[in-house]
């Protein structure tokens, strides 16, 4: 289950643009905008993980014969994951363009972009990787139910706090100080992503 945990949380926290669009929410809306955000993010990663955590299980019990193989390419997404976040520009504000639209239309917007994204699923199966699950359990069925119930409690532990960070403290805290932390998690996933490469590669070799 720590496992889960472990994916289901570092998952949630590299989705670094995410993270700063509710912030934006928060700033500019009202907490009930700001809760269908973060439940648009948290449903979509969390479908991630429940495609990814059997699959990664299905891989390691068929392909034995290629994890060296599997593990490399691994710490290949896993790097290029932290130079994009290396790359990846600073947020400059938390202003946002416009009204926003209705508590059911960001859930949507939320949902959609992050399931979207092509790069989640290897996103999630390489950190998933990376915690040993399927090294330090036998890849079978048996494993993956509590795998699945880590991830859940992973991503809601993510998206709960920054839920009420968001809806607590967004209009509270001034800009300057809201930005510089959100500006801190950009370098941190990156550096991130490095250590979980070099445990990805440790693990397979």
């Amino acid at each position: 289950m720590l496992e889960g945990i472990t994916a289901g949380f570092i998952l949630s926290l590299t989705l670094f643009p995410g993270t700063v669009w509710l912030v934006k929410v928060a700033v500019a809306g009202r907490a009930s905008q700001v809760i269908a955000v973060a439940l648009g993010f948290w449903l979509s990663q969390l479908i991630w993980l429940l495609v990814a955590i059997p699959g990664l299980m299905m891989m390691c019990r068929q392909l034995t014969f290629v994890r060296e193989v599997m593990h490399v390419f691994a710490a290949f997404v896993l790097g290029y994951m932290g130079v994009k976040f290396l790359r990846t520009r600073r947020a400059d504000s938390l202003s946002h363009a416009g009204p926003l639209p209705p508590a059911r239309t960001l859930f949507r917007n939320a949902f959609n972009r992050s399931l979207a994204m092509p790069l989640r699923l290897p996103a999630a199966m390489t950190i998933l990787l990376a915690t040993g699950v399927y090294a330090n359990h036998t890849p079978s069925w048996q494993v993956v139910p509590l795998v699945l119930v880590g991830a859940l409690v992973g991503v809601s532990w993510w998206w709960g706090q920054m839920t009420f960070l968001a809806v607590f403290f967004a209009k509270r805290v001034p800009e300057s100080i809201t930005l510089k932390s959100l500006n801190k998690l950009r370098p941190f996933c990156g550096v991130l992503c490095f250590a979980l490469a070099g445990i990805v590669l440790f693990l397979g070799f």
